[in-house]
């Protein structure tokens, strides 16, 4: 079969398209599925509560099980990450609301402790900062931020992968409401 030679650009352009949609589709189906599996990986052995966690400004470390009877964010964050900044001002309402009910640990990722101590200056979060790399790398955490949320009895409810709105923090909210109400 031979292609007019005036239709071949056309030609070209039709099958680059077609080309370019079948890889965006594919890219997003892979994340999509790795993203799914992270959660069900983490769900199915949530072994995070137990590990020890560096405080950012001391030589002290914290486990999330340190905290039973309250609500735990384990949030891990980078500072190149709008997407963290835009989450921790959501989170610093959600603990401003319920402050002796929820505790957040901000698990920075990949920054030198300077970059953490100008962050914590800069922002004043009512976080506990701690380091999150090892981490970070040892559970192939898909991105940043990510949300780990433990109920009272350190039971993990929730598992959020970046940010989109405020939105998702409503189901923070109602697993609260909800645990007063019984």
């Amino acid at each position: 079969m031979r292609i007019d030679p005036k239709y071949f650009n056309t030609f070209l352009l039709v099958v680059a398209i077609a080309a370019a949609s079948l890889i965006v589709y594919f890219i997003v189906s892979n994340r999509t599925a790795e993203e799914s599996d992270f959660k069900q990986r983490m769900f199915a052995q949530d072994s995070l509560q137990t590990i020890w966690w560096n405080k950012a400004q001391t030589d002290d470390s914290v486990r999330v099980a340190d905290f039973e009877g309250q609500f735990v964010v384990l949030d891990l964050w980078s500072d190149w990450s709008d997407a963290s900044l835009k989450s921790h001002r959501e989170l610093t309402k959600v603990k401003e609301e319920y402050s002796d009910k929820v505790e957040v640990l901000a698990a920075a990722v990949g920054l030198q402790k300077q970059q953490v101590d100008s962050y914590i200056k800069k922002h004043q979060f009512p976080f506990k900062f701690v380091a999150g790399s090892q981490q970070f790398s040892a559970f192939n955490m898909p991105g940043l931020p990510v949300q780990f949320v433990y109920d009272q009895q350190l039971d993990l409810r929730h598992v959020f992968l970046g940010y989109s709105d405020d939105s998702q923090y409503d189901s923070l909210r109602v697993l609260i409401e909800n645990e007063q109400r019984e």
